[in-house]
């Protein structure tokens, strides 16, 4: 079949001819949503700029700023904008988001700012590469850009978490501090305490937003004005957040969890959304007329709308099989250690060892040992041989996380690498990984109130989340037909989990067991 003008390539992969017919069909039959799960190398990113070129404007939604990267790399035609911080002042040795001209103070050199001409650029094209957080932020409350006729989202799985990110509150006694606002937290004396220091806090900050707002003016110093435009900034974040809160909590729209925490700024109290379904078409779903949903893992489709608040019949969901040879990509499950809470401490040693076993197996070859914490990560890293031990990469924290992977994906040796935290958007094709491992049975951790609450009401969800890492670490190395890896899945619990998830498991996940 010859390609349409609109598609980007001379040629089309297998299932994408079929996918974009389909998609096409159910939005001219009126379906609002077209989900399309697709697994990795199918071509998602093709299908998404296609039907975007094809429709009168665009957005395409990626989950992180290296992916809108690589989409405007591959399709120059598409505007890239990201958030102001991303782009550097011309007049001031900052970056855009702290430049002079958001104090009233411009420059002949502010009319080629490169975030403006960014911006412009990208409300002017037909398709606008953006990332979720800038999206709902720019969308919801910085205003500039319309409605348009077409939503794509990549990694459409992780849409739920970019909105439960986005509509959080956390309130941290250090940080009213540094806006001015000296106010101790109420005791924890129950959840609608902390509704009620919410509900008093918000004409507070409102106060203090409008009072810094006046004095922008008798500032003389250049720097402190700036300062001060930065804590105005997040007082009005603040105050647009706890006012979605109280009118959703007040409603019954959305229920909420409270946690206390302690930090570097201090005690603080985190609301978090247990669902974000009542969210979605205000938030996200509202700024376009229909929307094109892509992923690896949709796995389980009612659970996945359900949790996103669209209704069945308004959706058609599409699946591409996979095209890479099976005997490539083989997934031997070998039982190793039993890593429930009960077991963790006592088994972990012979974790380590199964570990210590591959890797003298894969001898010459890079690999990733996906460990699921950073317990895990730091004794498996502290407890292989000699023999073994040089060639790990690993990292403590988030922060040293970027650093990592540099390492590994840079080092001409035969590296390992270890973490708890690169299930996705990470790409270890050929000889950046010729094996991996899955330590753990990846359950989402029931110590997070948000989690247990979302699982107590729906266990469906819990499953889903689970399996949808499985899948999402497994895609990590191999990336093309041609390419080839082996994923060992080591939890002694996963003979048992892979036959209870059998109806989320993808055909081509299940034909790759060994």
């Amino acid at each position: 079949m010859v390609p349409s003008a609109s598609f980007p390539f001379p040629d089309y992969r297998p299932g994408q001819a079929e996918a974009l017919e389909r998609a096409r069909e159910a939005f001219a039959e009126g379906k609002r949503f077209v989900i399309v799960e697709a697994p990795t190398g199918a071509g998602k990113s093709a299908v998404a700029v296609t039907l975007a070129r094809e429709a009168p404007s665009a957005f395409i939604i990626t989950n992180q700023k290296i992916l809108q990267d690589q989409y405007v790399q591959d399709f120059p035609d598409l505007a890239l904008l990201k958030g102001r911080a991303n782009y550097d002042c011309l007049v001031a040795p900052t970056h855009a988001g702290a430049a002079p001209c958001t104090v009233g103070q411009r420059f002949p050199a502010c009319d080629e700012c490169p975030y403006f001409t960014a911006k412009d650029v990208a409300m002017a094209a037909n398709v606008a590469a953006l990332n979720y957080a800038y999206f709902l932020a720019e969308l919801n409350y910085s205003g500039g850009f319309s409605s348009r006729d077409l939503l794509v989202l990549d990694e459409a799985h992780n849409a739920e978490g970019a909105l439960m990110n986005f509509v959080q509150v956390v309130i941290a006694e250090g940080a009213l501090l540094r806006a001015g606002l000296q106010r101790a937290l109420p005791p924890d004396l129950g959840d609608e305490l902390a509704f009620e220091f919410a509900e008093l806090l918000l004409p507070e900050l409102r106060a203090r937003a409008t009072e810094l707002e006046r004095g922008f003016k008798d500032v003389g110093n250049e720097d402190v004005a700036l300062q001060q435009l930065r804590v105005k900034q997040w007082l009005d974040g603040q105050a647009e957040r706890i006012m979605l809160l109280l009118d959703s909590h007040g409603a019954g729209e959305v229920d909420w969890v409270v946690e206390r925490r302690r930090g570097h700024d201090g005690p603080s109290i985190v609301f978090k959304p247990v669902e974000v379904a009542a969210l979605a078409e205000p938030y996200l779903f509202g700024h376009a007329r229909r929307v094109l949903m892509l992923s690896a893992t949709i796995l389980d489709a009612r659970t996945f709308l359900r949790s996103l608040g669209i209704d069945e019949d308004e959706a058609e969901v599409i699946s591409v099989p996979s095209s890479f040879p099976p005997e490539n990509r083989p997934i031997v499950v070998r039982p190793a250690a039993r890593l429930t809470r009960h077991y963790l401490d006592r088994d972990l040693p012979l974790l380590a060892q199964a570990v210590n076993h591959l890797a003298l197996q894969h001898e010459y070859e890079k690999g990733v040992v996906h460990a699921h914490s950073y317990k895990i990560a730091g004794f498996v890293a502290k407890h292989l041989s000699s023999e073994v031990a040089w060639r790990v990469v690993t990292h403590e924290t988030a922060a040293g996380r970027d650093a990592a992977l540099a390492k590994h994906l840079s080092s001409p040796e035969p590296t390992i690498l270890v973490t708890p935290s690169m299930t996705e958007g990470i790409d270890l094709a050929e000889d950046l990984a010729r094996w991996q491992v899955l330590c753990k049975v990846p359950y989402p951790y029931l110590g997070d109130k948000q989690v247990a609450a979302r699982m107590e009401r729906d266990r469906d969800w819990y499953d889903w989340r689970t399996t949808l890492s499985v899948v999402q670490a497994y895609g990590r190395s191999v990336r093309s037909e041609t390419d080839s890896a082996v994923t060992y899945l080591l939890d002694a619990d996963f003979p048992n989990f892979l036959k209870r998830q059998q109806r989320r498991l993808p055909d081509w996940f299940v034909e790759a067991l060994v």
